[in-house]
């Protein structure tokens, strides 16, 4: 299951060996956990992320009731997402890094709530991916007027 969140990468000698986590896809899994902080996810919060797995998927051949499927199951079944953030620190850029965190607070604001759960993990997630504050905020106020 796990193995959707990650991407087959071909190094410079043809070798299949290394494996690059997949951004979009961990973006989701990230979201869904955000989404429900607050204890229940609204409809509008699942249909964000539905759209962006479907999204993702599509452009990494995946079939995306397969995904979110996991995506759900892993949330589940995981008590820490401590594997994703240490992914995203080792393998992402600045830029993937704000992007995700852009989307975390789109599908914290999806049903026009922002619950103080969402939003505490949403900033505890941006510190551990390190993540300036200030940075933080402005794309928190970016996506409340969206």
């Amino acid at each position: 299951m796990f193995n959707f969140f990650k991407k087959k990468s071909i190094d410079n000698l043809g070798n299949n060996d290394s494996v690059e986590f997949n951004f979009e896809l961990v973006g989701c899994a990230l979201a869904y956990e955000v989404a429900k902080a607050d204890g229940a996810i609204d409809v509008n919060e699942l249909n964000k992320i539905k759209s962006e797995v479907e999204n993702k998927s599509n452009e990494l051949g995946l079939n995306s009731e397969e995904v979110l499927l996991a995506i759900e199951e892993q949330s589940n079944e995981s008590i820490s997402f401590n594997d994703f953030i240490n992914q995203i620190n080792d393998n992402f850029s600045q830029d993937q890094k704000i992007q995700m965190i852009e989307f975390l607070w789109q599908t914290a604001y999806a049903d026009n709530v922002l619950d103080v759960d969402e939003e505490r993990l949403i900033r505890r997630i941006a510190d551990m991916i390190r993540i300036k504050d200030m940075k933080v905020l402005k794309l928190k106020d970016q996506a409340k007027n969206i």
